[in-house]
């Protein structure tokens, strides 16, 4: 039994058949974040058609960028309202790919923290993204006294990853690890017990959009990079998740 942790279905092409093919690959939980008010109502509908879909209800901090105050504050709205039909708070953090002025950083990083505290409010994890800023991510989550935390696509030196392990955060690690040797040094290094599975899809890798189905194919390499058994990986992962979650496995 796998979990895909981390993938965005509002925007998966045919969501109903990429969901079949992941359940036939084992794949009992997706966990579809959202970026805006649009994916959030989409992604409350297919968890609803989905039993092995839950949603995580956010603003993805690029797409905060383009919103006015009005569009952030009514998103904020929506998510207060409906964060009882959500698994997570997410997907939120920081980009500053993209917040390149500091008027830009400051949002997000107001943002950030409106999450954060929902996310406590509501003792919900948080789903964060944290692409050129994990170290002022890590600090923020520290601050605001997170517990429950993925650090999603996460690649942080080797003192940002043992921070994560002492607050008993996970990290998820997805198809990048195939071939990009820097991921792999980094699977190869992180202990299972903080690890979790995503395929962010549909992000596209080698110009094919990733799919929920391939988290099996994912554990597989990380197993062989581990030089463990496939097995413990996919247990151990899978326990993760759950138990980050907040959800009882069946049998």
């Amino acid at each position: 039994m796998f979990v895909d942790i981390h993938c965005h279905l509002d925007a998966v092409k045919n969501a109903s058949e990429k969901i079949a093919l992941a359940e036939k690959e084992n794949v009992s939980l997706i966990v579809s974040n959202s970026v805006d008010i649009k994916s959030m109502e989409k992604n409350i509908s297919l968890s609803k058609r989905f039993p092995i879909v839950k949603v995580a209800l956010g603003i993805h901090p690029s797409e905060a960028l383009s919103m006015n105050e009005k569009e952030i504050e009514k998103a904020f709205s929506f998510m207060e309202k409906n964060l009882k039909k959500a698994i997570a708070v997410g997907e939120t953090g920081l980009d500053f790919k993209h917040a390149v002025t500091e008027k830009r950083r400051e949002l997000q990083r107001e943002l950030f923290k409106r999450h954060i505290s929902l996310a406590l409010e509501f003792n919900k994890p948080v789903i964060v993204h944290s692409r050129n800023a994990r170290k002022e991510c890590i600090n923020i989550l520290s601050e605001m006294n997170a517990e429950k935390v993925l650090l999603h696509w996460f690649l942080g030196s080797k003192k940002l990853l043992f921070e994560a392990i002492e607050n008993d955060w996970l990290y998820s690690i997805g198809p990048s690890v195939f071939e990009n040797p820097a991921v792999q040094k980094f699977a190869l290094l992180s202990p299972l017990k903080n690890m979790a599975l995503e395929t962010d899809s549909p992000v596209l890798f080698n110009g094919k959009p990733a799919e929920p189905q391939w988290i099996p194919r994912i554990a597989k390499k990380i197993a062989k990079l581990k030089k463990t058994p496939l097995k413990k990986v996919e247990t151990v992962t899978t326990n993760n998740a759950f138990r980050l979650l907040g959800l009882q496995q069946k049998g």
